[in-house]
Formats: C-alpha cells, sequence, structure tokens
C-alpha cells in the first residue's frame, strides 16, 4: 500500500535580498510568487551568492542585527513565519535565495508531523 503523505512542491521562486529590509515577497524575481501560493503551509530554499540576515518576529534587521544565514545554509519557513519574517543582505553582495513552497508542513522536513 501507498503512503498516503506526499511532500509536493507547488510552486518555485527566487529572491533576491538587497540592502533594504523587507518580505521575502518584496524580493521576487520575475516569475517568482509575490505572496503565497495557494495552499502553500511552507518554504524550503537554499541561499546562494551572498550571505543575509533574517528577523522572524516582524522586526527589521540591519547587517548587525538578525540571525545570519550564510551561502549555502538552508532555510526552512512555515506559513506563519513567512509572514512575518523580515530580510536585508549582509554584505555589500544581495544574497539570492531559491526553493520550493509545499503543501505540507515544515514539521514534516524535520522529521516529525
Amino acid at each position: 500500500m501507498a503512503s498516503s503523505r506526499h511532500i509536493v512542491p507547488i510552486d518555485y521562486g527566487s529572491y533576491t535580498i538587497d540592502d533594504t529590509a523587507g518580505s521575502l515577497f518584496s524580493f521576487a524575481d520575475s516569475g517568482s510568487p509575490s505572496s503565497l501560493p495557494t495552499s502553500a503551509q511552507c518554504f524550503k530554499g537554499r541561499l546562494e551568492t551572498a550571505a543575509i540576515r533574517v528577523r522572524m518576529d516582524g522586526t527589521n534587521p540591519t547587517v548587525d542585527e538578525g540571525e545570519l544565514v550564510d551561502t549555502g545554509d538552508d532555510l526552512l519557513l512555515d506559513e506563519s513565519v513567512i509572514a512575518r519574517a523580515v530580510f536585508i543582505r549582509d554584505t555589500s553582495t544581495s544574497g539570492v535565495l531559491k526553493g520550493h513552497f509545499y503543501n505540507t508542513e515544515a514539521s514534516v522536513f524535520l522529521g516529525g508531523g
């Protein structure tokens, strides 16, 4: 019998995070979702090109404050965090975050739920 749990990507996004603090969707590259796709429950991506900082409490990060996400790091955001996360680049180079939106909770990627 096949498993009833399927981790299905429902959309793909590319986001170039620059020197102005903003939400994930404010950094949407051409063709990427500029709002949460219908039925999406999480985003899982990898940071390319340069480090960024993120605050998940709705407060604007700066180049000195916020959680550092380094080049090559994976970033997993559940639906509620996507709504309040604020990003900014950490250096003079913009960071590019690329990944997929899924119709499953983020906890599934962490071995839960």
